[in-house]
């Protein structure tokens, strides 16, 4: 009898641990989560969501709103469909802008560790400076053309 009611009990915790736990988000539920952050300039949270590629991208939009976190966005994603393959998943959106006019965008996400993780944001490509050629350097920063002597 004892038996009977310590094996169902053990049972009633399987099933209620099992009810309990969450399942891993997608990665839909990642680029939606990823975006929030973005925009409400939570660059710390979205940077979990992240490999090193995409906080880059992140420090980037960091650096640039220069400590002011009082401007914020509420993205529209309209169509968010993600290819998954293995570890990997191509998401493709619209993003509603302000006038109501809708432009295409790409999120390329890794799985590391059980976790989806958003890593290549398109259009965004950070070049290295150790990669220059010799002379290169002014690519990144062109001369101020009031240098330039006319003849």
């Amino acid at each position: 009898m004892r038996s009977v009611a310590l094996i169902s009990a053990a049972l009633a915790f399987i099933v209620y641990a099992s009810a309990c736990s969450k399942p891993a988000p997608t990665p839909e539920d990642v680029v939606q989560r990823w975006q929030h952050y973005i925009d409400y300039n939570k660059f710390d949270s979205a940077r979990l969501y992240s490999t090193e590629l995409a906080r880059s991208y992140i420090d980037f939009l960091d650096a640039i709103t220069q400590g002011d976190t009082s401007e914020v966005y509420d993205t529209v994603l309209r169509n968010l469909q993600c290819d998954v393959q293995g570890d990997s998943a191509i998401c493709h959106y619209l993003i509603e802008g302000e006038f109501g006019e809708q432009v295409p965008d790409t999120l390329i996400l890794y799985k590391v560790k059980g976790q989806w993780l958003v890593h290549q944001v398109e259009g965004f490509i950070v070049i290295p400076v150790d990669t220059l050629a010799p002379g290169d350097e002014r690519i990144l920063f062109p001369e101020d053309s009031t240098d330039t002597e006319y003849q």
